[in-house]
């Protein structure tokens, strides 16, 4: 639970989500018809920008409320993999040098985000589908198949000790966030079925959020996967930082 400080009339707790970077992922303009480039110089000025953006973000609204706390939401797919055959012959690394990539990525962003700021992190963490190392999903043994797992708990290595930083990295596939008495549920997005698109992600997201809430209610979903931003009124999509790609 994150609480409200004494003596604060006007008090917020700042809220970004990270999602789907596809961090090896070769996205060729040709392919798209022009849409989109991704590339290792690409993805590198996405993510610097992503960091930089959010840290001018946070100071600006600090003008105008008091903000102790930014919650990452990390909601994985940071790495492609080689889960389809394509993959392994169009990425730019292989996966292990693509989790080291990205993994350092991202501590040079957390590090940044602590320099040029005086907030305290909530890094909540979620695996994403990308990121496993089985055929097939694995409900019940998900995180423990999960490179992004290990790079959550990697990343947390770095800051034992700070009191600046604490991280979330649950087993389960959801995971929440009580902010001052609004529960939040963190997930990547993909267990929630596209039932062949009829009526796009709405209609799948709420069956899914009905459901869960049943076993614990949340006033706010947030979660990636499909790569578009959607803002469904008691869900949040996060866009992605791959974009327009051969799959969309």
């Amino acid at each position: 639970s994150i609480k409200p400080s004494t003596g604060s009339d006007s008090q917020a707790t700042a809220i970004v989500l990270v999602s789907d970077w596809h961090w090896a992922e070769d996205v060729q303009e040709e392919s798209v018809n022009g849409l989109n480039a991704f590339n290792p110089t690409i993805r590198k000025s996405r993510a610097d920008f992503f960091f930089t953006n959010l840290t001018r973000l946070v100071k600006f609204y600090q003008g105008g409320s008091k903000i102790n706390e930014l919650v990452v939401a990390l909601l994985g797919d940071f790495i492609s993999n080689n889960i389809h055959d394509e993959l392994m012959e169009s990425n730019n690394d292989l996966q292990i040098d693509e989790l080291i990539s990205v993994q350092a990525t991202i501590l040079s962003g957390i590090k940044f985000i602590l320099a040029n700021t005086n907030v305290n992190l909530v890094i909540t963490c979620a695996s994403g589908n990308h990121g496993r190392t089985t055929k097939k999903l694995h409900l019940s043994t998900e995180a423990g198949n999960s490179l992004e797992y290990l790079m959550y708990h990697n990343l947390a290595s770095h800051f034992v000790g700070n009191p600046r930083v604490k991280f979330i990295i649950p087993r389960s596939y959801l995971s929440y966030l009580d902010v001052n008495g609004f529960v939040i549920r963190f997930h990547h997005g993909h267990a929630i079925k596209y039932g062949g698109g009829i009526g796009g992600i709405f209609i799948p997201s709420f069956k899914a959020i009905s459901q869960w809430d049943k076993g614990r209610r949340a006033d706010l979903d947030c979660f990636g996967h499909y790569h578009q931003t959607k803002d469904g009124g008691k869900f949040l999509c996060n866009g992605s930082l791959v974009g327009y790609n051969d799959f969309a």
